[in-house]
């Protein structure tokens, strides 16, 4: 079973506005080339990183979870190592520790007043399941639709 990752308007907003003022700053700066040079190095290097955890979808099949990502190679959950597997909505109030709260989605470390202290990668806050690791690690993950990706997975972990 294969889902892809929802971005909600307000991620594809924070994307675009984003994107677009790094055009806009690099117009502005042309003719100072010291400024320009540090300003694409900070935000090339920002791009990267997002395009790198962006979430792309989920595959879930008879041994594991694999998160894709635009960037950098799947993420492997084996069944064995998920202790838990629930549907969540994380909290808007939530603690961004570290990582993006729009820019290409929403991942990174985050602490959640229901949830607790996750990694996260989703879209869109209203489709996500959590899923709880044997070594007390938790991932966020979002897809189309996070119900059916929970059934799925559990019957794959009750077998």
């Amino acid at each position: 079973m294969k889902q892809k990752v929802k971005f909600s308007a307000y991620s594809l907003i924070v994307t675009a506005v984003v994107l677009i003022l790094c055009v806009v700053g690099i117009f502005s700066l042309i003719g100072n080339a010291e400024k320009l040079t540090l300003f694409c190095i900070i935000m090339g290097g920002a791009t990267i990183v997002g395009l790198y955890y962006c979430p792309k979808s989920i595959q879930a099949d008879e041994s594991s979870v694999t998160l894709h990502r635009l960037l950098s190679s799947p993420k492997v959950f084996n069944y064995n190592s998920i202790q838990a597997v629930d549907t969540c909505y994380p909290s808007a109030g939530g603690l961004r520790l570290c990582g993006s709260g729009g820019f290409f989605g929403y991942w990174g470390y985050f602490s959640d007043i229901m949830i607790g202290a996750y990694f996260g990668y989703y879209g869109s806050r209203s489709n996500c399941i959590l899923l709880k690791m044997k070594e007390g690690k938790q991932y966020v993950l979002g897809c189309n639709n996070a119900a059916e990706m929970v059934a799925y997975i559990k019957q794959q972990i009750n077998k």
